[in-house]
């Protein structure tokens, strides 16, 4: 693999989720989770520490707080989508999967649950479930670019390289910002020209 090839996979890879959580709210003092702290604060109070921790790179003391929280039966989707993030950056795969799978089930509209479960499908190989992860949350945010980015990579994967360059158009007419959008433009591009040939 030449060092391109190696860029152009990590590109991939920081395209496909996102490393910090979805939604926070601040929150006054840190607290530490044990059992007599933990019984005092309210569950929303333990839940914005665990996000704060993972907003600030604090991985291991986020992922305690989430651990935590799952633990207590909190049962909210940020905690469930925001520990899969650390899951999938772990490469714990089909645990990420599972938590992404139980946000959704909380949180049926959650757009960005489904693209990050979209992704980890991909990576797991299941390429066609990953297209249809996808395009549901597409279908919830029409105009979330990012997923339109994810779901050119999965058709482009699956070989269906007109309707990735569809996608990867659309991204780029709602964020033209998103420089990744461009480079995998020009590769199906490359590709259909190949075609042509």
């Amino acid at each position: 693999m030449t060092e391109e090839e190696r860029n152009q996979k990590q590109a991939e890879f920081e395209v496909k989720t996102f490393s910090v959580p979805f939604s926070y709210r601040e929150n006054q003092g840190n607290i530490t989770v044990n059992t007599t702290t933990s019984s005092q604060l309210s569950k929303e109070q333990i839940i914005n520490q665990a996000i704060q921790f993972h907003l600030k790179g604090n991985i291991p003391e986020a992922t305690k707080y989430y651990q935590y929280c799952i633990n207590q039966d909190f049962n909210d989707h940020r905690v469930l989508a925001n520990y899969g993030v650390i899951l999938k950056n772990l490469g714990k795969l089909l645990e990420a999967e599972l938590s992404y799978r139980k946000a959704i089930e909380i949180k049926p509209d959650f757009a960005q649950a489904h693209s990050n479960l979209g992704n980890i499908l991909n990576d797991l190989g299941k390429s066609k479930e990953a297209e249809l992860s996808m395009r549901k949350a597409i279908e919830l945010n029409p105009d979330f670019a990012q997923a339109h980015i994810n779901l050119g990579n999965i058709l482009k994967d699956l070989g269906k390289l007109k309707e990735a360059e569809l996608s990867y158009r659309k991204s780029i007419d709602l964020n033209p910002e998103l420089i990744n959008a461009y480079t995998f433009l020009g590769q199906v591009l490359q590709g259909l020209e190949k075609l042509k040939s």
